[in-house]
């Protein structure tokens, strides 16, 4: 990172310059410090219905076939009111973009 008025090289973590003296931008730390949050979305490839076991298993770490038998269980258990959910789920949660193939060189 370099100094917008000096030209001279500058730690990340500074807030002025240790040349110039001059302020840096809080436009930089923010642009520094943000970090994206992954986003819970329906995967493409294991999945048996919608997705939306394996996209809170995988979100979340855990095991796919644990959440899938809780999740009958619940649908079987509260008599529609899971299934409801499920349908809800499987609207609100986006599904996975598609993963581009790697390119072989």
């Amino acid at each position: 990172m370099f100094c917008s008025h000096c030209g001279k090289p500058i730690e990340p973590s500074s807030r002025f310059c240790p040349a110039c003296g001059a302020t840096i931008s809080p436009a930089l730390f923010t642009a520094n410090a943000y970090q994206p949050v992954a986003r819970l979305t329906r995967p493409r490839t294991p999945r048996m219905i919608a997705g939306v076991c394996s996209g809170f298993a995988l979100h979340y770490g855990w095991d796919i076939n644990v959440v899938r038998v809780i999740t009958a269980l619940f649908i079987i258990f509260t008599t529609g009111i899971g299934a409801l959910a499920y349908l809800a789920a499987w609207v609100i949660i986006p599904e996975a973009p598609y993963a581009l193939p790697i390119k072989s060189t």
